[in-house]
Order: structure tokens, then sequence, then C-alpha cells
């Protein structure tokens, strides 16, 4: 696998280097770590981009409008979806 890492900082640069010695499944804890640690809320972009589209899911859910299904009914969906 290529990953481009050319806008990385050296001391960046040194802990990806250190992270891929990592096993797959350290690695996976890690990026699920530093993934959380990213607010994307903060980001002008990501909130032009997302902010309608979540207001307006809120919208639906606070005026009855949105198709909300348990976490039961989730996971039959998703494996549902996996199968067909």
């Amino acid at each position: 696998m290529s990953v481009d890492s050319t806008a990385l900082s050296s001391e960046a640069q040194q802990l990806f280097e250190a992270a891929m010695k990592l096993p797959e499944r350290e690695r996976a804890k890690l990026i699920d770590k530093l993934a959380l640690s990213v607010d994307p809320m903060a980001d002008p972009e990501w909130q032009a981009a997302w902010g309608p589209e979540i207001a307006r899911r809120i919208a639906e859910v606070d005026n009855g409008t949105a198709k909300l299904h348990t976490w039961h009914e989730l996971q039959h969906l998703v494996e549902d979806a996996r199968h067909a």
C-alpha cells in the first residue's frame, strides 16, 4: 500500500513510520483515537457542506417525519444489505 505522506512535518513523518510498524489491529485502534481527536465542525468548509444537512435531519426528527430505526432493525438492514 502506498501512502502519500509528503505533506507531513518531519515529526509527523517519524510518528507515521513508527505507526506503520505496528500490527494492523493496533494501527486501527490508533486511527480511531486520532479520528476522534479531530473536530470536523471546526472546519468552515465541513460546516458549510454538512451544516444544512444536519439541520434538515434534526428538523425531520423534531417534526416526526424522519424514519427512525431501533438498533436491532438497523443491524438487520445492514446485514441484509451486505448479502444483497
